[in-house]
């Protein structure tokens, strides 16, 4: 029994890992894309207009949100349906 509550907890810190090295991933690019691409959008493609590139940051930081948001829903979702094939494998040993 206690060979399987160390496998248990050694998951449970592997997948504890896994979400705060997403979380640090999106974290830090939601603080330098937003402001890499006012720059180079303000210099480069809106050729100094700040209001643009300012919309240009904006959107640059939606998505990433965004995209940290379709990434937790998907983890989510693949977590759930392991803990139902396991609950179902189961009630398999059981009978």
């Amino acid at each position: 029994m206690s060979d399987q509550v160390a496998a248990a907890k050694a998951s449970e810190q592997a997948a504890s890992r896994a979400a705060l090295m997403k979380l640090l991933f999106f974290a830090a690019t939601l603080a330098i894309l937003p402001i890499s691409s006012y720059f180079f959008s303000e210099k480069y493609v809106w050729s100094g207009n700040s209001n643009y590139a300012a919309i240009t940051a904006i959107c640059a930081a939606n998505i990433v949100l965004i995209a940290y948001i379709v990434v937790s829903l998907m983890e989510d979702k693949q977590s759930f349906k392991e803990a139902e094939e396991k609950k179902l494998s189961e009630t398999k040993k059981e009978r």
